[in-house]
């Protein structure tokens, strides 16, 4: 008797890589562009040399990145509120529980250090339930990073896979016509700030404990 697994989403983490298809096509448009007599350049102060052919690829990967990061605030939407609407409950329980034991009477602190009457109660629920809002942000926090995790992974992985269409265009692109290139090497394709930074971004607050930033 067989079991079966159950179905639980799973993400390949074997590159991208570029058919026969898509190699012919861009070696086609390397050659047309060639053709065109039009030299590689820099386009609106882009650090690095540029083609239109280039910079569809460009618009096509930060296109893609774009729609991760916007799926991953709509998958977290839920959580998020409830993370932001369970720090602030936090942040009140754990001030009431300090004003509370700062302003203890002797009496009081005698019946806590015994372990009974109506303060020590009050104090022990306050206790539990900053207990289980401590356990409830932690996890919530880790639900985050995680897909936070996945969509970077995943916008990192296009753009790996767009750096090799550059490769093999720009290869092309060298190889065709006989005009001397001005430009040796392939240009480098910029990523999105939040798959480069290594501060403490918008996205990267939301799971490292800031409640301010906005979607």
């Amino acid at each position: 008797m067989t079991t079966r697994s159950q179905n639980v989403p799973r993400a390949t983490r074997a590159p991208l890589r570029v058919g026969m298809i898509s190699r012919k096509r861009l070696e086609r448009l390397a050659r047309q562009d060639s053709a065109t007599g039009a030299p590689p350049e820099r386009f609106d102060g882009e650090p690095e040399p540029s083609t239109p052919t280039v910079q569809a690829i460009q618009a096509h990967a930060n296109g893609y990145a774009r729609r991760e990061e916007q799926r991953f605030f709509s998958r977290i939407d839920a959580e998020l509120t409830e993370y932001r609407m369970l720090t602030r409950a936090l942040d009140d329980d754990i001030a009431a529980y300090e004003m509370k034991t700062d302003e203890l009477a002797p009496p009081d602190r005698e019946e806590i250090a015994e372990g009974h009457g109506p303060t020590f109660e009050e104090l022990r629920r306050l206790e539990r339930r900053i207990s289980r809002g401590r356990r409830r942000r932690d996890e919530l926090r880790a639900v985050i990073h995680a897909r936070f995790t996945a969509a970077r992974l995943r916008a990192s992985r296009y753009y790996d896979h767009s750096d090799e269409k550059i490769a093999i265009y720009w290869g092309a692109y060298r190889r065709s016509g006989t005009r001397d290139r001005t430009v040796d090497h392939a240009p480098v394709l910029r990523r999105s700030d939040w798959l480069t930074t290594t501060e403490q971004t918008k996205l990267l607050e939301l799971w490292q404990g800031r409640t301010d930033a906005q979607t």
